[in-house]
């Protein structure tokens, strides 16, 4: 039997090495959208959830034999479910094309990076304890704008580039009573902006050096957000020909996530520099101040869904068959602060429905009868506002929970890959610049039930 700690330190391990991965993963995103703020935001959920147009609040998978368990960091309070240890890992490839009206064109950038690496355990399955702790970016900044403006006879071009994000590293704590599940999480935001504009005269007609500004921010702080669950059953139906019986829930769920400050240090420069071969060498430091200390407020946000589902339980065990729910999301953006200054940013709001259905998992006739089929839909106001107009957002989801088979009917390990497909876009008719994407996920949740005592005949 393998012990307690050597079992931590492995997926301990396995965390540092994937997460490193993921917060070095090189990408080619260009969205001009990420200026604001700390970035684009991340999908603040796991794969299942995102196929299903986002729905996690109300959501708690890891409770039948056919839905396989990923670990749902959007709601602390489903970690009192769980009832295996999870290696959950998410990934994404995304594309998006950005249009412009004026000037007429469009832009189409592609990356791949890992979303999130988490791991899910049960502390007491009998008490309904579990832990979880993981790895995931919150934000991305990743944009290089280039504009052209005349100025007497010469041409100047302007450069606009950003880099950075935050990240979050985490540890969750859940515990279930009966039908009421609470739990939180708590953890460090980490992350950088890294932002500059260069500037460089185009055929003209006396010698410049390119001038380049920057400010250079770092920024660190502790966060905490909880949640809770409470399951209402509805009716139960017994078959005693089929030996099964069905029953109807509603569950509904809430989080909450505190506003709070990040601590930050910033280094500023003006300077004059010229282009070679081997990259920017400095000409001359105009201005120059570095580590100034500073705050970031992060905005306080909060979310409630219901679900309503059917599970029936046989001499297979249970299962679920079907669930669709809505949830509500709502961030007050403009609570944030960069240094005591605002953005452009409006407070964002949205509405999530989705739902997953199984087709018959009971008698498993077939590998398709088991595979759990998901769709869901989205749609809502961005947080970014730079032209004063707003900015819709609205997308699409599909995707399914595909379960590979054990290979051997003593095996305790259970291994789910997930798939999201979404549509979405930023922006509307009344708005300069919109931005459209698609994006591919994959989760992989690998299951484990350990401490198992072995029985040989």
């Amino acid at each position: 039997m393998r012990s307690v700690s050597t079992t931590v330190a492995r997926l301990c391990l396995a965390l540092l090495v994937t997460g490193t991965t993921l917060l070095s993963a090189v990408a080619q995103e260009n969205s001009p959208f990420a200026r604001y703020g700390l970035g684009n935001i991340y999908s603040g959920s796991n794969v299942v959830s995102r196929s299903m147009g986002g729905l996690g609040v109300a959501y708690a998978d890891g409770l039948n034999n056919n839905v396989g368990q990923s670990v749902n960091f959007s709601n602390p309070a489903t970690y009192g479910n769980l009832y295996m240890t999870s290696f959950d890992l998410g990934l994404m490839i995304d594309s998006r094309t950005l249009r412009s009206n004026n000037p007429s064109g469009h832009f189409q950038s592609n990356y791949f990076i890992p979303t999130y690496v988490v791991v899910g355990m049960p502390l007491n399955r009998k008490k309904g304890w579990g832990l979880a702790f993981g790895l995931r970016p919150v934000t991305r900044i990743s944009y290089s704008v280039h504009t052209f403006e005349q100025i007497g006879t010469d041409s100047l071009a302007n450069v606009y580039e950003g880099s950075g994000g935050l990240n979050q590293l985490f540890v969750g704590l859940g515990k279930k009573w009966k039908s009421l599940n609470i739990g939180f999480n708590a953890g460090y935001h980490f992350g950088n902006k890294d932002i500059s504009t260069k500037k460089a005269f185009v055929n003209d007609t006396v010698f410049h050096y390119q001038s380049k500004s920057f400010a250079n921010t770092h920024f660190n702080g502790l966060f905490f957000d909880a949640g809770m669950q409470y399951e209402i059953k509805l009716s139960k139906k017994e078959f005693k020909e089929k030996k099964s019986t069905d029953q109807y829930a509603l569950r509904l769920g809430a989080t909450a996530s505190l506003k709070q400050q990040l601590s930050a240090s910033q280094d500023v420069g003006r300077q004059t520099y010229t282009q070679t071969s081997n990259g920017e060498v400095t000409i001359d430091s105009i201005y120059e101040i570095k580590n100034t200390k500073g705050k970031i407020t992060l905005p306080f946000s909060y979310a409630g869904g219901i679900t309503f589902h059917k599970t029936t339980t046989g001499v297979r065990g249970a299962f679920e068959m079907w669930s669709i729910g809505a949830e509500y999301a709502v961030t007050q953006w403009t609570q944030y602060r960069f240094y005591g200054q605002p953005d452009p940013l409006v407070n964002s709001w949205q509405m999530k429905v989705g739902g997953q259905f199984c087709p018959n998992p009971i008698n498993g006739k077939n590998y398709w009868s088991n595979v759990n089929y998901r769709a869901g839909v989205y749609y809502g106001k961005d947080y970014v506002n730079p032209d004063g107009n707003g900015l819709k957002q609205f997308g699409v989801s599909l995707g399914a929970g595909l379960p590979v088979k054990k290979w051997r009917s003593y095996d305790y390990q259970f291994t789910t890959i997930n798939t999201a497909f979404e549509f979405g876009k930023r922006g509307s008719s009344v708005n300069n610049i919109t931005e459209n994407y698609f994006q591919l996920s994959f989760g992989l949740s690998l299951s484990d039930i350990w401490f198992q005592k072995r029985k040989y005949d």
